[in-house]
């Protein structure tokens, strides 16, 4: 008896275990094989009316306010634009990384000169509410990345009416020297022919 419970554990047990691990990856297989079995190329399955509904509104109203102060306060040369996404402002230049951490990023509203629509400067928008400048942080990679543009970034709290003059101000020292002296030179020259 002795020599037989031997034989069962030196043989006939790691045999059993081998074999039970066997079906069992044989089953897994199987298994895994009936959940993985579509095919990587087959499409979503799209329904006949696209499940969609429109947007109410792009923009919300203190936003509007704000980009029509703004459109006011602007030179003629310049124009505005909401909700701009990064990846019109900045292109890939050599190491994906940086692109990709902002590529689906947005600016609140970036101004453009009018003649190669070049961006020219971004406005952050921000409420007044603590808790609304919280939630609404403007992201650290998005500046990162328009300062190695040499693009400024105006952070501006919305208000409730906007002083046309001041704003004007503000835009023009908050956008790159070089630009305000072509601004400048632009409108020198068209007062002159006048």
């Amino acid at each position: 008896m002795h020599i037989l419970l031997g034989i069962f554990l030196d043989t006939i047990l790691p045999l059993l275990i081998l074999l039970i691990a066997i079906i069992l990856a044989v089953l897994l297989y199987f298994k895994l094989k009936k959940i993985y079995k579509k095919p990587i190329s087959e499409k979503l399955q799209r329904n006949e009316v696209p499940q969609v509904k429109l947007k109410q509104n792009y923009c919300t109203e203190e936003e509007m306010r704000f980009l029509e102060a703004l459109h006011k306060s602007l030179p003629r040369d310049c124009i505005s634009f909401p909700l701009v996404g990064v990846s019109k402002l900045v292109e890939p230049k050599g190491n994906l990384v940086d692109y990709k951490a902002v590529m689906n990023q947005y600016v609140d509203v970036c101004v453009f000169l009018r003649r190669d629509m070049k961006p020219i400067l971004v406005v952050d928008l921000y409420s007044p509410s603590p808790v609304a400048q919280q939630l609404k942080k403007f992201d650290e990679d998005v500046t990162r990345v328009l300062k190695q543009v040499k693009i400024p970034v105006l952070h501006k709290q919305i208000q409730s009416s906007y002083n046309i003059e001041e704003l004007s101000i503000e835009v023009l020292q908050s956008m790159n020297a070089d630009i305000v002296a072509y601004l400048k030179d632009k409108t020198i020259k068209e007062n002159v022919k006048k």
